[in-house]
């Protein structure tokens, strides 16, 4: 059902019209959908990808759509809450191990998950959820509507101001850590215990902003937004100086605003690089699937983000209990930081001169 949903938002938002009206209908001939026929994958499966009433296909993206949402919401159930459970078999292990969400199925009072246990899902889900719907869009339009990215990102900042870091741990395990000197340290490293918000923005948390409070939800949730869109406007910036083209969107830029604005600062701009990587797989791989080999050299200086960007972040969190802890001492150091960043900076800038020059010595009349 929700990935009906993020059908109509696919279908109706690169054309700016209304997700609430008029209701389901063939945009070939206007005829509203019947309600049977409305049934999320069976629907398609029955009608056999065709309208009812005039017989005109229908994209198979719809199905795609659903079937991807359907398995990306058991994925994010059984990492979510199903490896939380405790007394079940011994090959289930939490993949993003957090203690404030472990209970027993054998126990007659706690059959079902708690309620924590869903809204520890149901947060997770609302974001990926956006992320791919923003990723389809921009597979087939190339732009990322404004209404996904600006309403993730109020939806990630209050969800985050309600559900602030370290929940859905208890407050116990972050005033565990030091408050008077840095986490850079080795014997920290895997110490800092991941909740909805996986990290703080900085560590030890400010005394205005202590583990559990409104402010620091509020805070991680604002400085990643913030972190997501400035990351990828400099990098932006740098390569398009170096390159003389238009290089990112700035749909890209809301894209991780929203991700930060769920995730943290941390995770938004690791994503931005491995998403990087992601979109040139995925265009490889798109590009042999549709039999283009010989257009593909012709074809990649221009290709959707989003979907790279999307699956950088997807991959980022999912790794995150195993990659944070390594990258830990860059993240809570100034000094490191500063210097990471300066790095980032000139090898961005220095790659789009590189890119530009085989264009500015072409030939006259070479084909650019």
């Amino acid at each position: 059902m929700v990935g009906s949903f993020l059908n109509v938002l696919i279908a109706r938002l690169p054309y700016e019209k209304s997700i609430l009206w008029p209701s389901s209908r063939c945009f070939a001939c206007y005829q509203p959908i019947r309600l049977t026929d409305n049934i999320p994958i069976i629907g398609y499966l029955r009608l056999r990808g065709k309208c009812r009433k005039c017989g005109v296909g229908y994209s198979s993206r719809y199905l795609w759509v659903e079937i991807a949402t359907g398995l990306m919401f058991l994925v994010l159930f059984v990492i979510d809450v199903v490896s939380h459970t405790t007394g079940g078999p011994g090959f289930i292990r939490p993949i993003h191990p957090v203690e404030g969400l472990e209970f027993s199925y054998l126990n007659e009072s706690a059959i079902l998950p708690p309620l924590k246990c869903w809204a520890y899902f149901v947060y997770h889900a609302v974001l990926f959820s956006l992320l791919l719907a923003a990723a389809v869009i921009d597979a087939e339009h190339r732009i990322i509507p404004p209404l996904i990215t600006y309403s993730g990102v109020t939806i990630g900042v209050i969800a985050g101001a309600l559900l602030p870091w370290p929940w859905p741990n208890p407050v116990s395990t972050a005033t565990a850590l030091p408050t008077d000197s840095s986490w850079i340290f080795p014997e920290l490293w895997g110490r800092i215990p991941i909740g909805a918000q996986p990290w703080p923005f900085w560590g030890p948390t400010f005394a205005f902003a202590p583990p559990g409070s409104i402010q620091l939800g509020l805070l991680n949730g604002i400085l990643g937004a913030l972190a997501g869109s400035l990351v990828v406007r400099l990098i932006k910036w740098l390569f398009e100086t170096g390159f003389g083209r238009e290089a990112l969107g700035l749909g890209d830029a809301d894209l991780l605003m929203m991700a930060g604005a769920f995730l943290g600062w941390q995770i938004a701009v690791l994503s931005l690089f491995v998403g990087a990587v992601m979109a040139l797989v995925l265009k490889l791989l798109g590009a042999i699937l549709m039999g283009r080999k010989t257009e593909l050299a012709d074809d990649t200086r221009e290709l959707p983000f989003g979907p790279g960007l999307a699956l950088g972040v997807a991959v980022i969190w999912l790794v995150w209990p195993w990659l944070g802890p390594q990258v830990q001492f860059v993240f809570f150091d100034r000094i490191t930081l500063g210097l990471t960043v300066s790095v980032l900076c000139v090898g961005m800038l220095a790659a789009g001169l590189l890119l530009r020059r085989p264009l500015d010595e072409a030939p006259p009349g070479a084909k650019a």
